[in-house]
């Protein structure tokens, strides 16, 4: 009671270790999970809805610490004192991640360090060609000529996502996609798709399940999501990044992809 009062934790008293399913209380089996040091990036380039949504995640759901860091000091932050950096999806990443800090995150995931790329910040480090995800460009119609402008309209949204639900695949061998089944669905809000990567792809679409099941896209950005990654992980020296093509957390709502940055966060190491 003592040390529960002065650390303010709960105890919750039990009458067995003997569990009515699965491990006992203090199997073997059952392993501590390691706190990890979270920081995530905020300002420009990153989006202040991404963002918003990370941090209402950690304050709101998980209860548990995070650090904001802004791109206006970023180059004052000492990394090492971190053992995970969020990178939210935002807008014009290039900037941000110039070869000195492409350097300074090699540096720092070699050394142990677990760097979490989220919706366009993979098109970022795809450019750099540094790590391992690349992009996966969309075939170019070379019949239309010159279209009428209805045509145009019509030629333009075959390409896109609006919105859209897909049945995706789930490698749940993986550590990213622990208390998953072999099935998940995926929200995804445009086109972007990126290979499978050469080792670590954990969820994916393939092209017999490119077709939403449940909002619109177009027939070519069908053809173009197929064979594509959805989550991953690369290992990369003594650390990882873990590649987030859709939002596991949009708007707080879609339950079911917490987990996976849960298990981003805590199950990969």
């Amino acid at each position: 009671s003592r040390i529960s009062s002065k650390h303010l934790k709960p105890l919750t008293p039990t009458l067995t270790g003997f569990a009515e399913g699965g491990k006992d209380f203090g199997s073997s089996s059952v392993q501590m999970i390691k706190g990890s040091r979270v920081a995530v990036l905020s300002g420009k380039p990153t989006s202040s809805l991404r963002f918003g949504e990370i941090w209402h995640f950690f304050e709101q759901q998980l209860n548990y610490p995070i650090t904001v860091l802004n791109t206006d000091y970023f180059n004052q932050v000492n990394l090492a004192n971190y053992d995970v950096l969020i990178l939210p999806d935002g807008k014009n990443y290039n900037k941000f991640l110039d070869t000195n800090r492409i350097d300074e995150l090699k540096d720092w995931i070699k050394n142990g360090g677990k760097l979490i790329a989220m919706g366009s910040v993979l098109k970022s480090l795809a450019k750099k060609k540094t790590f391992t995800i690349k992009t996966k460009e969309m075939e170019q119609d070379t019949t239309l000529i010159a279209p009428i402008f209805d045509e145009t309209q019509r030629e333009q949204i075959k390409k896109e996502i609006t919105g859209a639900i897909f049945k995706a695949r789930v490698d749940n061998t993986h550590p990213l996609a622990y208390g998953y089944g072999n099935i998940y669905f995926s929200l995804k809000l445009g086109n972007d798709a990126f290979a499978y990567l050469d080792k670590g792809t954990v969820t994916y679409l393939d092209k017999t399940n490119s077709s939403p099941v449940a909002g619109f896209a177009g027939s070519d950005a069908q053809d173009k999501i197929g064979d594509t990654l959805i989550f991953g992980v690369e290992d990369y020296g003594k650390g990882h990044l873990v590649y987030m093509v859709d939002n596991p957390l949009f708007r707080g709502f879609w339950e079911n992809g917490k987990l996976f940055f849960a298990n981003a966060l805590f199950m990969v190491d």
